[in-house]
């Protein structure tokens, strides 16, 4: 029976969450800005992939709102756009049992859901929101730069959290900020993202060591502490080099003419479905970020034979052993990177024997079908307890 009903302003995991819900016989609707194989006009202007096996039957949207992402029109305004279609579409459509909705765009879809006697769910991929922010805009003002905060969305996902019945996140350092600003242990629901199956390792090891990096280039990431920890090194440039696989935001570029080395390597963006090829020849890859809830970056990384030195802030803890599968290691601090890859460099054996257990725990871990598995078992449960 279709009971549930998601919606997400951007693509990010709601599509492989509906995916999901479908697989379980929960899937309602999805309710997204485009789809490409819906809107295909829409579809020629992004190199977008929606490869996931949605019933279009099941799928809403309103394109018109795709060109104001092109245009770069505020992101509040078009998530508040899309908030009231959606809360309209609530309204007029009352056959749901359980709504979710992506937190920052989905107060007035929360409202009308509650309204209707609904079971609302709010997803959070990140840190409380309360956490977030001053962190983001402390460590801005560290490099030199101001931090544009939104008190609007601030407002808004406070109030999101405090309507919703459940707040689903993807891991304990989430559940921990979530904890410490208030919000009862009950309220929460952890489920950790999963790996997509094509995270294989596809190349043989590079003979020189690789250090890795995948992801935005930017200060939240925690770029400039991975640029210090490499400058700490006391190991020949000669013997190894660096890779940077994403985009480079402004803020970081301005800071590479006095970082940059001749061994560092930028690549750019990289197609996903590329992306195994560049990660399975590296040696161990580096996730120094401030904040993030779960980063799908890591078990992708692990599924290709790469293990991963990364923050307390990554929510990597949920998956890396320290010591055996990864390392981890406090934010803002190159020092505890350096170590992590001097000891990896000079013991080729525990490099090694780390590299096989990241891609066995990496595949093992959690394909998206467990992570659906699990969100459909807690569904069940909710809705029944409310009959």
């Amino acid at each position: 029976m279709s009971l549930v009903r998601i919606s997400c302003c951007a693509k990010l995991h709601a599509f492989q969450l509906a995916e999901q819900l479908e697989r379980n016989s929960l899937l309602d609707k999805l309710c997204t800005i485009y789809h490409q194989r819906i809107n295909s006009t829409m579809a020629r202007f992004n190199s977008r992939s929606d490869t996931e096996k949605i019933g279009l039957e099941h799928v809403v949207t309103f394109p018109y709102l795709a060109p104001l992402i092109k245009w770069k029109v505020d992101p509040h305004f078009i998530n508040s756009i899309f908030d009231s279609r959606v809360a309209l579409h609530l309204k007029r459509d009352v056959k749901y049992r359980a709504f979710i909705g992506w937190s920052g765009m989905s107060i007035r879809s929360v409202k009308q859901a509650k309204r209707d006697g609904k079971i609302v769910i709010v997803e959070r991929g990140s840190s409380h929101i309360g956490f977030q922010i001053p962190l983001l805009e402390e460590e801005y003002a560290v490099w030199g730069f101001k931090f544009e905060r939104d008190d609007r969305v601030i407002e808004q996902e406070l109030e999101e959290y405090e309507l919703a019945d459940y707040i689903t996140i993807p891991s304990e350092f989430v559940r921990d900020t979530f904890l410490k600003k208030g919000i009862a242990d009950k309220k929460l629901f952890k489920n950790n993202f999963g790996s997509t199956s094509y995270f294989n390792p596809t190349k043989a090891k590079r003979s020189k060591f690789t250090v890795l990096y995948v992801g935005s280039l930017s200060l939240r990431k925690g770029l400039p502490y991975l640029f210090e920890a490499l400058h700490l090194l006391k190991i020949d440039p000669a013997l190894y080099d660096v890779w940077f696989v994403g985009s480079v935001q402004s803020e970081i570029q301005s800071m590479l003419p006095r970082y940059s080395k001749p061994n560092w390597k930028f690549f750019g963006h990289v197609n996903h479905y590329e992306l195994p090829n560049m990660i399975s020849p590296c040696s161990v890859a580096v996730h120094p970020s401030l904040e993030e809830g779960l980063s799908m970056v890591i078990p992708q990384l692990m599924s290709c034979g790469v293990p991963v030195i990364a923050t307390t802030n990554t929510g990597g803890a949920d998956i890396i052993t320290d010591g055996g599968n990864g390392v981890i290691v406090p934010i803002r601090s190159p020092e505890a990177i350096a170590k992590a890859l001097t000891v990896l460099f000079e013991d080729t054996a525990k490099l090694k024997s780390m590299q096989t257990d990241a891609a066995k725990f990496g595949q093992q871990f959690g394909t998206w079908d467990n992570y659906g598995d699990r969100y459909a078992a807690f569904l069940r449960q909710v809705i029944n307890e409310k009959g």
